[in-house]
């Protein structure tokens, strides 16, 4: 092979499946649509434009509608096409410490399906097979091809090796998700953490209003931030981008899950909140709290409506930590949107005041003038339609070629 060759070649293909891409999408966003308007709006030559159709024809990804009208110049009527939303699925599978969510989606992300089971306790690998085993029972849809899942996890992942890394609730460490998975269902297992998932499903259907430049701050047992950029997520080298939560308060003495001390999300979560209650009562502060054992955040939040000031002054500390967190995660990747998810956004009429004057306070002046601070409108929904959306995403031959 002569120098240089292969490099051609992998040029070649990959301008090739850009190409692909951009017909998918124009017929996938334009409804019923021409040969010679995807043309257009692709500036791709008609011939390359009709060979690609005629592949994606063939694989079922697009079909033929009818025709159109005749222009007034005369001329054969155009043959129409529009994208076949039904030629394969994907699944997002979102495993919790207590339930696990299995939604199947169309080609284009709408769900066609979705159950909730107690997630399986026990050996992870045993606890994926079964949770495999649902997977492919939900997407049993009429005989749809099922193409790629999105496994979202309460813990820190590596997504380039599709390994959790770490997941304190559910006790799995270094588990091999994606091939735990994808060895039994036969297809492409992409794994993120829940952080990543919200941001991804608050960008496309939420408040991000298709933002983009978007910064989840995901609040609640712990803390992380899902980062995206032009859309997509922000992996990192080694995929635990974002992981905001595991980095060191000066003075922090709390033992954090993560195995350190003084990480950010011992003083900035709903755990952090609760012992902040609980080191008042001890103090001997009276509160409507005080001996209840089974207190949790949303315990917290439900005594400072009632005007329990203990529980006040927990919420203010826990947001003034958030605030710092925010400004850290904005000063950090700069995004258009910064949004508040996670368990604790329940709360963010009581959050924001003390969020918004720690952030106000520590972000750059460039970075505040250009960022807008919103809470989640999809509440735990997020999770589940954010692994729905990166199978999707994922699954996709531009993602593919360009982003990975």
């Amino acid at each position: 092979m002569e120098p240089g060759g292969t490099r051609r070649g992998a040029d070649h293909n990959v301008m090739r499946e850009v190409n692909r891409s951009l017909v998918l999408a124009v017929v996938k966003e334009g409804g019923r649509i021409s040969r010679a308007s995807i043309a257009r709006a692709t500036t791709l030559a008609k011939p390359t434009v009709s060979a690609i159709v005629d592949e994606l024809i063939a694989e079922g990804l697009v079909r033929e509608v009818g025709t159109g009208t005749t222009a007034v110049s005369g001329g054969r009527p155009p043959i129409l096409l529009e994208f076949n939303a039904s030629s394969h699925l994907v699944a997002g599978v979102h495993i919790g410490a207590r339930r696990t969510t299995v939604a199947v989606g169309d080609a284009t992300g709408a769900e066609v399906r979705r159950v909730r089971l107690d997630t399986p306790r026990g050996d992870p690998t045993a606890t994926l097979k079964r949770i495999a085993d649902q997977v492919r029972e939900t997407a049993e849809v009429d005989g749809a091809r099922l193409s790629a899942v999105g496994v979202v996890l309460p813990g820190l992942t590596d997504f380039h090796r599709g390994v959790c890394l770490l997941a304190p609730n559910l006790g799995w460490r270094d588990v091999a998700v994606g091939a735990t998975l994808g060895d039994a269902l036969g297809i492409p297992v992409y794994v993120h953490n829940a952080g990543q998932a919200a941001a991804v499903a608050e960008n496309v259907e939420g408040v991000g209003d298709n933002a983009g430049e978007l910064a989840l701050l995901y609040a609640g047992t712990g803390l992380s931030a899902g980062v995206l950029s032009g859309g997509r997520v922000f992996h990192g080298a080694g995929g635990t981008a974002g992981e905001i939560g595991h980095c060191r308060v000066p003075g922090g003495t709390e033992p954090c899950n993560c195995g350190n001390a003084g990480c950010l999300e011992t003083v900035a979560s709903g755990p952090a909140m609760v012992r902040a209650v609980r080191r008042a009562i001890a103090a001997g502060r009276p509160s409507l709290l005080a001996g209840r054992r089974d207190l949790d955040a949303s315990h917290v939040a439900a005594a400072a409506r009632d005007g329990d000031t203990v529980a006040a002054a927990a919420i203010d500390e826990v947001g003034q930590y958030l605030g710092l967190a925010a400004s850290w995660v904005v000063n950090a990747y700069n995004p258009a949107m910064l949004v508040l998810g996670g368990g604790l956004a329940a709360m963010g009429d009581l959050l924001l005041p003390p969020l918004r004057e720690a952030f106000d306070a520590s972000v750059l002046g460039p970075a505040l003038r250009g960022v807008e601070l919103r809470v989640s409108t999809l509440g735990d929904d997020a999770e589940t339609r954010g692994a729905v959306l990166l199978a999707l995403q994922h699954s996709e031959t531009y993602y593919r070629v360009v982003f990975r």
